[in-house]
């Protein structure tokens, strides 16, 4: 955790000139134009918690899931664990995903602040391995999925079991 605040601010400003600049942009040509940086809550570290994932069992075979998505689709995945986690008292699961084939772990969630201050469908979250086999999910590090920026982009969403009935008030903001 140390040095986290820069580290956040580095990683912040890298995808503002991702989205600016690189042909890889989700940005649309005309807001690229215009583009002056995300829009994200301030950093705050009551939103980074460590934990560890308890893996769901894959033999005799994995749990599937499909995961709703943009344009009326879905995305099936593997159901790879649950992350608890306590926030004011209260304790709260995420469950987490690796797409079919493997790859990285999926964590999408869905909070309060959906469809007022962030977008509508839910965001995503990085899951950052530390020693010892914990990880560390930092909200401050939520981000949208690139279908909030542009309509050719097909995103899975927040299934129900990852909607949180508490406001996550960390992370990028909606785009519009």
């Amino acid at each position: 955790m140390e040095k986290r605040e820069e580290k956040l601010k580095a990683f912040r400003e890298k995808k503002d000139r991702f989205f600016k600049e690189d042909s890889q942009s989700p940005l649309k040509v005309a807001d690229r134009k215009r583009f002056k940086g995300l829009i994200c809550y301030p950093i705050d570290f009551k939103y980074a918690t460590v934990g560890t994932i308890e893996r769901y069992p894959t033999e005799p075979k994995p749990i599937y899931i499909n995961l709703p998505a943009s344009k009326g689709k879905e995305k099936k995945y593997v159901k790879h664990g649950k992350f608890r986690f306590k926030w004011e008292g209260n304790e709260y699961v995420l469950h987490i995903y690796r797409p079919l084939g493997g790859g990285e772990l999926f964590l999408p969630i869905k909070d309060k602040t959906s469809g007022k201050e962030t977008y509508s469908e839910g965001r995503y979250l990085y899951i950052e391995p530390m020693p010892g086999g914990k990880v560390l999910i930092d909200f401050n590090r939520a981000h949208n999925p690139f279908c909030q920026y542009n309509e050719k982009y097909i995103c899975p969403f927040a299934p129900k079991e990852n909607w949180l009935e508490i406001e996550i008030r960390a992370g990028e903001k909606r785009f519009r």
